[in-house]
């Protein structure tokens, strides 16, 4: 094997440097690697959570994701693609299978718990297994009652709440029952905000979203006090960032340390590094992770700057790293925690390149270009 070495090394503005640089793992694989390493403390920078076209359900190549954001004040430099979503599909099974938070808007929110990477206004960042555990406490009642997910699919058993991130309705089937909310402002990450019943539709499906406004949605019968909500009443909404203790769904829920002040939060999938020990999942638990591959990984470093990795795969000058492979490059260029995003030919970084003023894929996608995806960060 041979470490990595950075051949092209350039500051792409203060705060963000690039470089690109060729490496060998075990069994004389050749690897290219880019690297993008953000110091988010720096006045000048700010990390971004993308979706693509502000919404759940639609696609769009991560760097034209990136440049729609372009605005005075605020230039591109660095992207790379989000986590995994179910590939080609443009409908409620579209969603990323982490949590997204942009802004301080709740995006997303799953079941289970992922890992994450969570920046706060302040650029500190925070690393952990999260997920977004959303309650209210129904008009009548004492108890928080939960509220499964956010923007996603409405699975039989499940609750769901829509906001106009999600689509312009909520892509459900006719029946259950969806419950239109009046809401102050935007869901937030953390927090409490009240929610007023505008409208009840019982046996309603594909409700329009709106700004102003939330969906409540479920097919389950057996949650009563959704059903038993009526136009008029008022009660909480509270959203939370927990980390789970004993497993990724269900478990012990607890704060999660440093993201309680969040702005910004992107998931992944599979840890490759944990308090700078290799944590990539066995073959037992994920064997596509033992597989060589394209790759694309998050990672913070002891000084809190974020690495953005990509690795080539698929192609005879670069051969695809497994997850152990990314989870000790991660390691060597210095980070202490590091989780894998979406991978393959998804696998894609955009940067700006100062002598063309343009901001165009840097690396060598395995589709021969970029895939279609819901998210860049």
């Amino acid at each position: 094997t041979k470490a990595f070495k950075a051949t092209y090394d350039t500051d792409l503005s203060p705060g963000i440097n690039f470089q690109y640089g060729k490496m060998t793992t075990t069994g004389g694989h050749p690897q290219e690697v880019r690297v993008g390493t953000v110091d988010p403390r720096h006045a000048q920078v700010r990390l971004k959570a993308l979706l693509s076209n502000n919404k759940v359900v639609k696609r769009d190549v991560v760097s034209q994701i990136a440049l729609k954001k372009k605005r005075v004040g605020f230039e591109p430099r660095l992207a790379t693609n989000g986590d995994m979503s179910t590939r080609n599909r443009v409908d409620a099974y579209a969603a990323p299978h982490s949590m997204a938070v942009s802004g301080g808007e709740l995006l997303l929110a799953q079941a289970c718990s992922r890992p994450s990477l969570g920046v706060d206004a302040a650029g500190n960042v925070a690393v952990n297994r999260v997920r977004n555990q959303i309650s209210v406490i129904p008009p009548g009642k004492t108890r928080p009652h939960v509220i499964h997910k956010v923007n996603t699919h409405r699975d039989a058993g499940l609750i769901v709440l829509y906001t106009k991130r999600f689509a312009s309705s909520t892509q459900t089937s006719y029946g259950g029952i969806e419950i239109i909310l009046d809401l102050e402002g935007k869901v937030q990450a953390n927090g409490t905000q009240q929610v007023r019943v505008l409208k009840v539709r019982k046996g309603g499906g594909n409700t329009p979203l709106k700004a102003g406004q939330a969906v409540l949605s479920t097919k389950n019968p057996t949650y009563k006090w959704v059903y038993q909500l009526k136009v008029g009443q008022k009660f909480p909404l509270t959203t939370q960032i927990v980390k789970q203790v004993d497993k990724p769904c269900g478990g012990t829920l607890v704060a999660a340390p440093g993201f309680d002040d969040v702005v910004e939060v992107q998931g992944g999938n599979h840890f490759t590094l944990r308090w700078g020990s290799n944590a990539a999942p066995s073959y037992n638990s994920y064997p596509a992770g033992t597989k060589r591959h394209p790759r694309s990984g998050l990672g913070v470093t002891k000084d809190g700057k974020v690495l953005m990795v990509v690795v080539d795969g698929r192609r005879s000058s670069s051969h695809g790293v497994t997850l152990k492979e990314m989870g000790q490059l991660m390691k060597s260029l210095g980070a202490v925690h590091a989780f894998n995003l979406d991978g393959g030919g998804s696998s894609v970084m955009a940067r700006y390149k100062a002598n063309k003023d343009l901001f165009e894929v840097t690396n060598n996608p395995s589709d021969g270009r970029q895939r279609p995806a819901t998210q860049a960060f």
